[in-house]
C-alpha cells in the first residue's frame, strides 16, 4: 500500500541545476508529512530521517499535536520496513513521552490506539480513538484509522458519517474507488464480500456509504477478524457463532487455519452468496473459488463461470477510467497497479472473445494493453512478461 504527489513540469524547467539542488537540500532539512504508505512510498532511511526532524520538532514545540503524530509514525514506518527487527519499544517511549506532553490529547489517543493494534493490547484504547474521532471529525489524514476503530466498534452511525466525510473531501483514489465499484457491481444482491488490506476495505466502504451503493453487501476484512471485538461484531451481525481464537496457535498457519475456518463458518451458516477479492492471497479451499472478473465466487459446484465474465466485463463493469481521467490520483504508489488484474483475471475471456467475438476482442485487448502501458513503476521486464501475457 502506498502513494505520491504532483507539481507543474515547467516550474522545474524554469530552475537552474543549482537552483534545484538548493531547493532539494532546503527541503531536506524540513520535516515532511507522514501519510500512509498505500499512497506515498518511501525507503526506510528517508523515515528515519522524518523521525529524528519531527522529534527536533517536538522538542522545539511540545504542544505541536501534529509533531507528535508525525514523529510518531515516521518511526513507526521506519521499523516496519528495515526488517533489520522486531523491538517496537521506541514506539511505547513515543507513547510515554506525549502522555507526559500532551496527556488527553488528540495524539494521545491515536497513539495510544495504534500501540493496542500493534504491540500491547489495551482495553480502554479504543474508547479513545473515538473522543479523538469527535475532537477532529474532519482531519481526513486520520480517516483510515478512524475507519478502522469504527469498525471494530461496531458504530455504524458514526461508520457512515465518516465515510461520506471522506468522499466528499475528494481526496481518496478515484482510480481505486472504480475499481471497488466494478468489483462490487459484478456480484449478486445481498451477498458477503470477504477483502484483505488498506485499499480494497476503504476503496469498498467509500463506495458503500460515500456513494450509496450496494449497500446490501456485507464486506467483511479478513486481517481485522483477528481482533476479537471486530470479529464479534461481525458474528453478531450475520447471526454466526464465532469460533474461540486459537490461543494456543504456535505458527501462522495456526492463524490461517482459523481464518479459513471461520470464512467457512461465515459463508455456510449465513447461505448467502460468498465472494472474495482478487486483491488477497486465497485460502486453502480456491478449489471452490471460481474469477468471475475482479472477484471470486465461492461455489462447492462447478458452473459456467465465463458466462458470469461476460456479463460483467459487458454491461456492468465501467471501465472509461482504465483509458483516459481527469481526476488527479492521490494514491499514485498502488492505486494503478490494482488495475493489473484486470489482466489474468478477465484472459480467459479475451481469448473466447478471439474465437467468438472479434470486435469485443480488439476491445479488451485494447483495454489489457493499455492499463500495462499506463501503468507507472513497472520494470521493462515485468511490463513485458504482462504483455506476453496477454499475446499468448
Amino acid at each position: 500500500m502506498k502513494k505520491a504527489i504532483l507539481l507543474t513540469a515547467l516550474m522545474s524547467l524554469c530552475l537552474t541545476g543549482s537552483q534545484a539542488e538548493e531547493k532539494t537540500a532546503a527541503e531536506e532539512d524540513q520535516p515532511q508529512k507522514i501519510v500512509t504508505f498505500v499512497k506515498e512510498e518511501h525507503e526506510p532511511s528517508w523515515y528515519a530521517k522524518q523521525a529524528a526532524l519531527w522529534k527536533a520538532e517536538t522538542e522545539r514545540n511540545p504542544n505541536d499535536e501534529d509533531a507528535w503524530w508525525y514523529y510518531y509514525q515516521a518511526t513507526r514506518y521506519k521499523l516496519l520496513f528495515a526488517d533489520e527487527t522486531d523491538d517496537y519499544s521506541p514506539l511505547a517511549d513515543i507513547f510515554s513521552e506525549v502522555e507526559k506532553a500532551l496527556p488527553n490529547s488528540f495524539p494521545y489517543y491515536l497513539i495510544k490506539n495504534m500501540n493496542s493494534r500493534f504491540i500491547a493490547p489495551d482495553e480502554e484504547a479504543l474508547d479513545g480513538m473515538m473522543k479523538a474521532i469527535r475532537m477532529r471529525p474532519d482531519a481526513v489524514n486520520f480517516y483510515n484509522d478512524y475507519v478502522v476503530c469504527l469498525m471494530t466498534k461496531g458504530d455504524e452511525e458514526m461508520l457512515e458519517d465518516i465515510l461520506k466525510r471522506w468522499y466528499d473531501s475528494g481526496t481518496f483514489s478515484a482510480n481505486l474507488l472504480n475499481y471497488s465499484y466494478n468489483a462490487l457491481a459484478g456480484i449478486e444482491d445481498h451477498a458477503i464480500l470477504f477483502v484483505n488490506g488498506d485499499t480494497p476495505t476503504y476503496s469498498s466502504l467509500i463506495v458503500q456509504y460515500g456513494k450509496n451503493l450496494f449497500r446490501q453487501t456485507k464486506i467483511i476484512c479478513t486481517s481485522l477478524l483477528f481482533d476479537k471485538r471486530y470479529c464479534q461484531v461481525v458474528c453478531r451481525e450475520l447471526g454466526v457463532e464465532p469460533i474461540p481464537f486459537p490461543t494456543d496457535a504456535q505458527s501462522q498457519a495456526d492463524y490461517d487455519h482459523w481464518l479459513e475456518e471461520m470464512e467457512l463458518r461465515i459463508i455456510h451458516e449465513t447461505g448467502r452468496p460468498a465472494y472474495f477479492s482478487t486483491m488477497m492471497e486465497l485460502p486453502s479451499f480456491q478449489d471452490k473459488l471460481y474469477s468471475e472478473g475482479l472477484v471470486f465466487r465461492y461455489s462447492e459446484k462447478r458452473y459456467d463461470n465465463l458466462a458470469l465474465k461476460q456479463r460483467n466485463y459487458e454491461p456492468r463493469y465501467l471501465t472509461d477510467y482504465l483509458y483516459e481521467s481527469f481526476v488527479p490520483e492521490t494514491y499514485e504508489a498502488s492505486a494503478y497497479k490494482h488495475n493489473l488484474n484486470y489482466i489474468p483475471t478477465f484472459k480467459s475471456l479475451l481469448d473466447w472473445y478471439k474465437e467468438h467475438d472479434k470486435r469485443r476482442y480488439k476491445e479488451l485487448y485494447s483495454m489489457m494493453m493499455t492499463i500495462v502501458r499506463k501503468t507507472p513503476g513497472l520494470t521493462d521486464e515485468k511490463r513485458k512478461e504482462y504483455y506476453d501475457e496477454i499475446n499468448r
